[in-house]
């Protein structure tokens, strides 16, 4: 009965969201075990990995997962569970600071099992974009299977765009075109205050990646040895926002309230702004503004070459100590796998990492407003973060100091960013030492 309801369930996926060239998924009662798969976010993400573990219980009658949303607490229990010897047995990972976690013995390395499931590396493995996947390997060594994507788009108020009379944004635009938008979108009332911004940019870099990749600044190296945020093009990226706060008054001072990340005082969904860049995780938030909106590409340099976005994928890592690895490792790889890419479409709890997937109508329903096309474009070109150990004693000691001496206090952008490359350098000098904490 369960391999009848295995196979109307494929079926039925595959049907709904067209044809695909997925792994043969089979019941399965050899592999066994009682997993917890622990992940951060509101109680919804929980309900919706239940649905997929559900299915995937279908194909593994003997393995159980139970699914543990802990939220704002994931970190505490994470490091709780694994310090007490009961390891969490499947982890969401960050794209930043899952590599920290591995270097210290956190989540097994993944290179055996890859090894020993040659179809399964074949047919996803080797089709997600390295820029993608590459962020879940230190050294060679495979500690997450790539499982969600988020990618960044130009979000604009078509209400504000319509009323200045300004062009909506799109392939064309560069950097100057952005500026010059953003000036002629800004407003102010009668004594001088501005109460509509063009553009917004906060205090998280992680928010700002793609405006200094598309100037060929990449802020760790491909190698993860050096730091270029001092190169001339990462100044001149410093430059060309601070400029657009501080000297032509269309972008506000970051809001220091909110900490300068989701939402604050000034962002998008205020209806104060008329652009900000952000990412596609804010799709379903997005969807319910009160106001005409739309999502463009990341705006090119110069327009000598298409701009691109930077991404914020997350995985699925085994914690290491696992007492039932394999039954992990099967529910990692079906959570990567076609099928489990879908389902994760379909319950919208992110883009999928696999292209045959992006052109299935569970994707294109992943928004009702943005044009999904261009998000899908984004995904198959955009580049994941060189992450290294360590990443948050280098943001909150380093690059979060210049960022706000650069965007908030308007303080000299080489002297900062001398001083920002100049430390987290030091850090990545330690690092290579294989000095990880």
């Amino acid at each position: 009965m369960k391999k009848v309801l295995c196979v109307f369930l494929m079926m039925a996926i595959l049907l709904s969201v067209g044809s695909v060239n997925a792994l043969a998924w089979e019941v399965n009662t050899e592999v066994s075990g009682e997993i917890t798969y622990l992940t951060w976010g509101e109680p919804s993400r929980g309900d919706s990995m239940q649905r997929i573990a559900d299915v995937f219980m279908e194909y593994y009658p003997n393995v159980k997962v139970t699914i543990d949303c802990a939220g704002d607490n994931f970190t505490t229990k994470f490091m709780t569970l694994a310090a007490a010897g009961t390891p969490a047995d499947v982890v969401l990972v960050n794209e930043l600071y899952g590599t920290g976690y591995y270097c210290n013995g956190m989540y097994e390395n993944l290179n055996t099992f890859l090894e020993q499931d040659p179809e399964y590396k074949a047919e996803v493995m080797d089709k997600i974009p390295d820029d993608v996947k590459n962020v879940f390997y230190w050294k060679d060594e495979c500690f997450a299977l790539p499982t969600m994507n988020y990618v960044f788009s130009l979000y604009y108020n078509k209400d504000m765009f319509d009323a200045a009379g300004v062009p909506y944004p799109d392939e064309t635009w560069t950097w100057e075109t952005v500026r010059d938008a953003a000036n002629k979108l800004t407003k102010k009332d009668e004594n001088g205050v501005t109460t509509q911004y063009g553009i917004y940019f906060t205090r998280e870099i992680v928010y700002e990646f793609s405006w200094f990749y598309n100037n060929g600044s990449y802020i760790i190296s491909d190698d993860r040895t050096t730091c270029d945020l001092d190169s001339p093009a990462a100044i001149e990226t410093w430059q060309w926002m601070q400029d657009m706060i501080h000297e032509d008054g269309c972008a506000p001072v970051p809001d220091t309230t909110a900490g300068g990340s989701q939402l604050s005082a000034m962002s998008f969904d205020t209806g104060n702004v008329a652009m900000q860049l952000f990412g596609s995780w804010m799709l379903p938030t997005y969807e319910t503004l009160p106001f005409n909106w739309g999502a463009a590409p990341i705006p090119s340099k110069d327009g000598s070459k298409p701009g691109f976005s930077s991404s914020c994928p997350n995985g699925f890592a085994i914690g290491k100590g696992t007492p039932y690895p394999e039954a992990a490792w099967e529910f990692v790889k079906f959570c990567t796998s076609e099928e489990g890419q879908m389902l994760i479409a379909e319950e919208g709890l992110a883009q999928p990492t696999l292209e045959s997937v992006m052109y299935t109508d569970a994707f294109q329903k992943g928004s009702s407003i943005a044009d999904m096309d261009l998000i899908r474009e984004s995904l198959l070109t955009c580049k994941g973060p060189n992450a290294v150990p360590r990443w948050n004693e280098i943001l909150q000691n380093y690059i979060s100091v210049a960022v706000d001496n650069i965007l908030i206090y308007d303080a000299d952008v080489e002297t900062e960013a001398k001083q920002c490359a100049e430390g987290v350098n030091q850090i990545l000098e330690e690092i290579q030492q294989g000095i990880y904490n």
